[in-house]
């Protein structure tokens, strides 16, 4: 700026200085106005070169200011440069991190589902009063002794059970006291002396309890004719809707007699004999009577004759259904089982140690080796070229795992159906035995529906199980199949980065 505003001044002085001097060449008598004019010249050219060295001085400076300008623009760009980098590598790390959190939510959603579902399990083991009705048969069927003090044990653990539902340790625990106490009263034997009811009267005398099973009372009055003191044992009779206990004292001689004796032997001696009914009931002594011994081979023989010409069906889907069921479990476990060289690849690429797992995933094995195998020993032009070969493996492997399962659930399906036609086809005969001879034998038509709900029961004893096994069977390949995908996913995310 002071070299522009030098020039503004230095021309006009010049071109003055040359009209000054003009005149004076053309008078030259001018001498000195000539001499003054030179003298004013030389200043003009002396105050020129100076200007010219500030305007040298000034373009120096700013040259030099320029250069360390350009010098500090370098080093900001080297810095930036730096520091981009360092953002870029954060920014991976970021993404590298975000990937692994969403893996890691992704598992503790599945660990919480299954959490879920094994405590829904866990609950479902809660014992509900249900488990009490064979220990509640016993105060049925046995001697009514301790009557009160069973049912408030079995009442307090049906309390429990509505309290401490969330429990069922505490609630198997209860169960199994009163089961406990339930057979300690039935191997229990007690003598004592109480005041005996003998028809109106009361008398002190000794009773004698073998568990739940017999009783026997004697007073200690005086003697009969025969020398028997009053007696009576506790013995089921039919009651109006099932067997009860009461104490029968018209008993025979003999009867009385052997009662006396095994009190005074118990008395006296470490055993002695009791006369007791153990079957309780002389109905059920003449059907054992006449009982004839059969074995299981029999029991089922008989039944599959009952079943008819349908059985031969559901028998044979039973069996095509069990032998799909063993091959395709030893498959799901052989293809299932990677190995330790598995274990230790998923290990590795955990640590990001991707050398280390190329070494362990030649000894890995089954369907999760396969993965791992067909992206760490091949070289790939990027991720998506990888998940393009996983997709090539999880196209031919899966449909291998699932195969089979859907002829299990045919079978189960079809099982039930083939005995309900059965039972058709054995209510169809039935009416027309009805048709024939009427309805006046009741034990025909009970036998003839009995016969008919055979198929029923045999397809039903087939579907059941078969349906059990294909649940099975396809969570195993589920599991299997999310084995898979993990492995998949985690040799991926160790070898890429997943872009967001």
């Amino acid at each position: 700026m002071k070299f522009l505003n030098l020039r503004k001044w230095i021309l006009p002085v010049a071109v003055a200085a040359v009209l000054c001097v003009a005149p004076s060449f053309a008078q030259k008598g001018e001498t000195i106005d000539a001499v003054k004019q030179r003298a004013e010249l030389n200043s003009a050219k002396a105050d020129l070169e100076e200007a010219r060295k500030k305007r040298d001085m000034a373009v120096a400076a700013r040259w030099k200011d320029r250069e360390t300008a350009n010098q500090e623009r370098e080093l900001f760009n080297e810095k930036y440069q730096e520091n981009k980098e360092k953002v870029d590598v954060l920014m991976s790390e970021r993404a590298r991190l975000f990937e692994d959190v969403r893996v890691a939510r992704e598992d503790l959603a599945q660990v919480k589902l299954q959490a879920e579902k094994a405590r829904a399990e866990y609950l479902s083991l809660a014992a509900g009063p249900e488990r009490l009705e064979t220990l509640s048969k016993f105060q049925e069927q046995g001697v009514p002794f301790k009557i009160a003090e069973r049912v408030e044990s079995q009442n307090k653990v049906k309390k429990e059970m509505g309290l401490y539902r969330d429990d069922p340790v505490r609630i198997a625990k209860s169960i199994l006291k009163v089961a406990r106490e339930e057979m300690e009263f039935t191997r229990e034997i007690q003598m004592e002396q109480a005041e005996l009811m003998f028809g109106s009267s009361v008398a002190q005398g000794w009773r004698l309890r073998m568990g739940g099973l017999y009783a026997m009372q004697m007073a200690n009055s005086a003697m009969d004719s025969l020398g028997n003191r009053p007696s009576a044992l506790m013995l089921p009779v039919a009651g109006e809707k099932k067997r009860v206990f009461s104490w029968q004292e018209n008993l025979t001689p003999e009867t009385k007699t052997e009662i006396s004796k095994t009190f005074e032997s118990v008395k006296d001696s470490a055993y002695s004999m009791v006369p007791v009914d153990v079957l309780l009931s002389t109905e059920l002594s003449s059907e054992l009577a006449n009982h004839q011994e059969t074995t299981w081979k029999d029991e089922l023989e008989t039944f599959f004759r009952n079943g008819g010409i349908l059985m031969y069906p559901i028998v044979t889907i039973f069996g095509l259904g069990l032998l799909i069921v063993l091959v395709k479990l030893l498959w799901i476990f052989i293809r299932g089982f990677g190995g330790f060289g598995a274990y230790r690849t998923l290990k590795a690429l955990a640590k990001g140690d991707v050398e280390l797992a190329r070494t362990h995933v030649v000894k890995a094995h089954g369907a999760v080796g396969k993965v791992l195998k067909t992206v760490l020993t091949k070289e790939y032009g990027g991720r998506a070229a990888a998940e393009k070969a996983l997709e090539g493996v999880f196209s031919t492997e899966i449909p291998r795992i699932e195969s089979g399962l859907t002829w299990v659930s045919v079978f189960a399906a079809t099982a039930p159906l083939l005995g309900l036609l059965g039972t058709v086809m054995g209510m169809i005969e039935l009416f027309d035995v009805i048709t024939m001879h009427g309805t006046s034998d009741p034990k025909l038509l009970a036998g003839g529906i009995s016969i008919a709900l055979v198929t029923t029961e045999a397809g039903l004893i087939v579907a059941i199980p078969l349906q059990l096994l294909h649940t099975f069977l396809a969570n195993r390949a589920d599991a299997l199949r999310g084995r898979m995908e993990k492995a998949g996913l985690a040799v991926l995310n160790a070898l890429w980065i997943k872009e967001k």
